[in-house]
Formats: C-alpha cells, structure tokens, sequence
C-alpha cells in the first residue's frame, strides 16, 4: 500500500499492511501523513487548523468573558473567529492540504464547563468540520490537558478522532466507548499512530505570548 492508501483506509477502518503513521510537528518524511510538515511523494499532508476557540486562545481573548459580560457583543467576537477558521480550512485545502487537523480547543474542565462548550462552541466546530466534503481528509486533535468531553464531541463529523494519551490518560477502548470509527493516539491499538514531535505542546499552543 501506498501512504495515501493506508492512510484512507485506516481512517475508513479498514484492514491495512501496517499501523499508519500520523506525525504532527515532526519533520518525519517516513510518515503516512503530516501535519503542514514537508512530504513524500505519495504521503498525505493535513493543514492545521485551530478552532475557534483555539483561535481565541491565540489572539489573547478570553471568549467565555465576552460572551458571559455581554452576549451581543460577545457573539459578534465568536462569529468573527468562526469566519476566520473557515478562511484557513479553505486556504489550507486550496494551497494543496489533503485534509484538515482540526485542533479542537475547549471541550475540557482546564477552559470550559460542559454547558460553556456545549452551549456556545459545539455546534460551531460541527458547523466547520461539516463544510468540507467527502472527499477531505478531516482529523479531529482534541487539544485537552485534562479529561475531554468525549461524549458532547463524538459524533462530531470527522473521520478519525486523536488526542495525546500521555496528557489525557484517555485509552483507544476509551474512546472506543463513545466514539465510533478511526482513532489515532500512542495508544498501539488505534487505528493510527500519532506522533507528536514537540514536548508540552499545548502549553506553548495556547500561550498568546509564545504565538
């Protein structure tokens, strides 16, 4: 199989000739796909993509502020970033992605309680991951340094979900529970392995000062 192949396959959960490889801010060209990272000739490369309120976080706003201080005001400021995250995604896939990783920010304790993520963001992350068609490759990153809210996300439209296990202690079974089809952690029973090239990564991520 070729890395495209295997790549489509394992997020289809199909049978594959091996585990692939799904590296993210690793220049690894032996990877299967890559996250806006440099590739083979027959790999895949995903663009990274915050959400919304992974945009936020990088722009220095406190959206939970705004939207609870003034909601009229507050929801002109998430509309905006929603506008901006589809500009990336069509960007994204128009200088030649083959897919999006959707860094989906906010369905944990450390930024959200479960009605903040659900009653403001949960229907615009589905919004966007919904535009794209068939055809794109849609990666879900769960950026948690805590438990996810697996059950609010886990019909969102994507088709392979990941998150980083040593951070989250989430399991592939565990995910499994909610989630079904394709998932790609350190975990050797997912479908795909995610290899994540920089230390502490979301604490830089979400660090306006370090943007």
């Amino acid at each position: 199989m070729t890395s495209r192949e295997r790549m489509l396959a394992a997020a289809s959960c199909l049978n594959t000739d091996r585990q692939p490889l799904l590296a993210w801010m690793a220049n690894d060209t032996q990877a299967d796909a890559t996250v806006s990272c440099s590739a083979t000739k027959d790999s895949m490369i995903l663009a990274d993509v915050p959400n919304p309120f992974g945009l936020a976080l990088k722009k220095g706003i406190d959206l939970n502020k705004a939207l609870k201080d003034d909601p009229t005001v507050g929801a002109a400021v998430l509309e905006e970033l929603v506008d901006e995250v589809r500009k990336s995604i069509s960007e994204g896939l128009g200088n030649g992605a083959d897919g999006i990783f959707y860094r989906l920010h906010g369905a944990s304790s450390k930024h959200c309680s479960p009605m903040q993520y659900g009653g403001h963001y949960l229907e615009r992350d589905r919004e966007l991951l919904s535009e794209p068609d068939s055809s794109v490759l849609k990666v879900l990153f769960i950026a948690a340094e805590d438990e996810p809210y697996v059950d609010f996300i886990s019909d969102l439209p994507a088709q392979v979900f990941a998150w980083d296990m040593s951070l989250t202690n989430v399991t592939a079974a565990d995910m499994r529970v909610s989630r079904q089809g394709a998932v790609a952690s350190s975990d050797p029973t997912s479908e795909i392995c995610l290899v994540i090239g920089r230390d502490r990564y979301l604490e830089t991520l979400e660090r306006p000062e370090s943007e």
